[in-house]
């Protein structure tokens, strides 16, 4: 029986339940958006990803699984909550192999969205790469096991309303893989089909229908122009404060030097930082460029105030010019998915070296004197490609595939003005 005299509060609004629900079913109803991946109100809670765990009377619970009760005192947009999501964000991000500027999903993806909706620029942590394959042998739908976040929606709705039971969760810790239950282990054998409904339940780009990649422009995809939270949602009242890191000694107006370099990439990230256009000229009348590619200068200036920094670090020299970066600037930033988390050159890290060497040399198509180069003046090539905070200390990170050239004006003037970066959202993306 439906009794809406039961209230209990969210960041102390006053929000009606009817017994028997939970406090993300309530929070849902009021328009009150808590992060959350593993949940979907068509499905029983499992309480997997932990995205949507809250203050509840004192102590850290998840929402989803957590049910309402009279008086119930529920904090959900504090800063410390914002943080510890931002982080079990970062760790989905290295645990699997999430590389957004070549994702499908990218644009349409939850994980992405909500780690927009975190503020979440970087990955903080060594990501594992961990070896897991991709199944392409269904006709219709692709398996990419790089992406799956173990919220177990397919598993779900394949059992419950499918009646299939074609998948299931096998392995431990680093071995841990969403299975398929046949018996090659292979789509293929299995009666999914691309109506079914575990076929459009996964939150992010492991399960993918083939013909529709990449079909919607960027800019025009879901997340590019709605925020998670705006989607049936409210925004917040609170504004997510940005990471603690230690303010610049950077003062307003004065002229700064500023070095800028490309390690393992494409250079992409330089040419949306001349796409500022006129207003480098404007940029010009407060910085000094140091060593730059842009310029040809070769050294940093032992006083050099900021360092930009695009591409992964794929062999020793790119090594050697991080650490001389890192002495000579005061402000380190990674710019670009390459810096940021290896990008395409990390695309290597699953492969051996000589095996890559091979391919590159020996075996490629239409080599002439096929020889793997050893001259002693070409830097060695690392056994991973890393990103840079693998490497060395970064101060901030800019995100995109290149960042847009706004991204650029606007971290660069926040610094110049002595303020701490902040990126919109219509600036924050991962590819």
């Amino acid at each position: 029986m439906s009794n809406h005299s039961n209230t209990f509060s969210i960041d102390g609004r006053e929000i009606p339940f009817i017994a028997g629900e939970t406090v993300m079913q309530a929070a849902l109803k009021a328009n009150i958006y808590i992060p959350h991946l593993c949940f979907n109100p068509e499905f029983p809670p499992n309480g997997s990803c932990k995205l949507c765990t809250c203050d509840i009377n004192g102590r850290k619970k998840s929402s989803c699984c957590t049910e309402a009760k009279q008086d119930m005192q529920v904090n959900n947009e504090t800063h410390e909550l914002t943080v510890m999501r931002r982080t079990l964000v970062q760790m989905l991000f290295v645990e699997g192999n999430h590389y957004c500027p070549f994702c499908e999903r990218s644009g349409n993806c939850q994980l992405q969205a909500i780690a927009y909706d975190l503020g979440v620029t970087d990955l903080h942590f060594p990501q594992f790469n961990a070896q897991r394959n991709v199944d392409a042998s269904h006709p219709d739908l692709m398996l990419d096991l790089n992406r799956c976040i173990f919220c177990e929606l397919c598993i779900r709705s394949s059992t419950e309303v499918d009646h299939k039971d074609i998948f299931t969760i096998a392995g431990r810790s680093i071995n841990k893989r969403l299975a398929i239950n046949s018996k090659s282990g292979l789509l293929k054998d299995t009666a999914m089909k691309v109506t079914d409904k575990s076929a459009h339940i996964c939150p992010v780009g492991c399960i993918i229908i083939k013909g529709e990649g990449f079909k919607t422009p960027i800019g025009q995809r879901l997340y590019d122009q709605h925020s998670i939270r705006d989607l049936g949602n409210l925004r917040p009242e609170s504004a997510i404060k940005a990471k603690s890191i230690v303010q610049p000694d950077v003062k307003p107006k004065k002229k700064l030097k500023l070095a800028t370099c490309s390690l393992a990439g494409c250079f992409g990230c330089h040419m949306s930082f001349l796409d500022m256009d006129e207003r480098l000229i404007e940029l010009l009348e407060r910085v000094e460029l140091s060593r730059s590619p842009l310029n040809d200068i070769k050294t940093c200036a032992p006083d050099c105030d900021l360092g930009l920094i695009e591409g992964a670090v794929c062999n020793t020299e790119n090594i050697a010019v991080l650490r001389h970066f890192r002495e000579s600037c005061k402000i380190i930033i990674a710019v670009g998915s390459c810096a940021i988390n290896g990008g395409v050159p990390s695309l290597r890290n699953n492969i051996d070296v000589k095996d890559c060497l091979d391919e590159a040399y020996l075996n490629g198509i239409g080599l002439v004197n096929p020889k793997v180069p050893i001259d002693k003046e070409l830097p060695y090539l690392l056994e991973k490609v890393y990103p840079i905070h693998e490497v060395i200390k970064v101060d901030y990170f800019l995100p995109g595939c290149p960042p847009p050239a706004d991204a650029f004006w606007k971290i660069l003037n926040d610094l110049l003005d002595g303020k701490e970066p902040e990126l919109p959202y219509d600036l924050l993306h991962f590819d």
